[in-house]
């Protein structure tokens, strides 16, 4: 028989295991939002910004200082959360973004499925915005493929880190910063 310490000693690692998957599976779900219009009279080209919030809210700022640098240039923009609710028609759009922090080395499960329900990006223009507390470079490796074999074409892949330096290499080491700058120099090719 077991002593009640030796008890808790046994159960330490199905608790942990517990709280590790629980977290792991909340991160990967897709939490669905509407689709939010910035800029709407934009002239310079609409572009379609998908992204999965994630367990902090870093990418989601992230994500709106890449927005808030599209809109600076002219840029009509069409915001929402990946998700199986969200909006798979592309056609009016010159431009895709998607944002997706990094778990596992791998990009977030909802913008993987989104660009699966997408289908074909036929040459649609995309950005890849990849967060991460630590390296994002797999992950990002991982979702410019999966970009290319859908038919888009990647133009910019901004990888920022949460945890880690960014000045190495963009110069500067604010995120939010950095994001804004890349959107508002945003050129189709």
């Amino acid at each position: 028989m077991c002593s009640p310490k030796s008890m808790v000693w046994l159960m330490l690692p199905l608790i942990l295991g517990f709280f590790m998957t629980s977290i792991f599976v909340q991160v990967q779900t897709c939490v669905p939002s509407e689709v939010v219009s910035v800029n709407p009279t934009g002239t310079t080209g609409a572009a379609f910004i998908a992204y999965h919030a994630g367990l902090s809210s870093f990418q989601e700022d992230v994500t709106m200082a890449f927005v808030r640098g599209l809109v600076s240039s002219g840029w009509k923009c069409d915001v929402t959360t990946a998700s199986r609710e969200g909006s798979a028609d592309l056609s009016g759009y010159d431009l895709l973004v998607l944002g997706a922090p990094t778990y596992a080395l791998k990009p977030a499960r909802p913008i993987t499925q989104y660009l699966e329900r997408v289908g074909a990006l036929n040459g649609l223009p995309t950005v890849l915005i990849v967060t991460a507390a630590g390296t994002t470079e797999r992950a990002a490796s991982i979702l410019a493929d999966a970009v290319t074999k859908a038919a888009g074409i990647p133009i910019e892949l901004l990888e920022l880190l949460q945890a880690g330096p960014n000045e190495e290499i963009h110069g500067i080491s604010h995120a939010m910063e950095i994001a804004e700058r890349v959107g508002a120099a945003i050129e189709l090719p």
